[in-house]
């Protein structure tokens, strides 16, 4: 759905997705559906390992080596921007100092030819948590998490980078 030119937001979504709606059905699709993000998930985590198996299968792999790259990420925003939840700022290592964004830990794999992208979780200031009243993470905890949804094979080698 995200796979579309320029700034990618709803109108973009709709405009690439060659319906002529509403701009308010796909707003209310994506508010308001059903939505069961574990479920959705499990399920593009079982392709993704599918397609892994499948990729390795072709190519006659007898001894599998995957790598895991855990990473930390600011998803900069203008600093205009405040309707949007889970805004903060947040250490930017690349810029040098806070800037206005989201933040993401991310896992990504890597394997013979194949480069995927395998999931995230944002990170939430201790404050930001007690105000949602959800349990505070820390980004090792974060990391955890996606290190545990890596199911690796028994004959996989995987090499964790950090």
């Amino acid at each position: 759905m995200i796979l579309c030119e320029g700034r990618v937001n709803i109108s973009q979504i709709r405009r690439s997705s060659n319906h002529d709606r509403d701009l308010s059905c796909m707003t209310r699709f994506l508010q308001e559906s059903p939505w069961n993000p574990q479920y959705v998930t499990k399920q593009r985590l079982s392709y993704l390992m599918e397609t892994i198996r499948q990729t390795r299968a072709k190519w006659g792999d007898t001894r599998p080596i995957t790598f895991l790259i855990l990473d930390d990420t600011q998803c900069k925003k203008e600093r205009s921007t405040v309707k949007m939840e889970g805004l903060d700022f947040h250490y930017s290592h690349s810029e040098g100092k806070s800037v206005w964004s989201h933040s993401l830990v991310t896992a990504h794999v890597v394997t013979d030819d194949l480069s995927v992208a395998w999931d995230f979780r944002s990170y939430f200031r201790k404050e930001d948590c007690k105000e949602r009243n959800v349990p505070f993470k820390s980004k090792n905890d974060l990391a955890i998490e996606l290190l545990e949804t890596y199911s690796s094979s028994p004959d996989e080698h995987v090499y964790v980078l950090i």
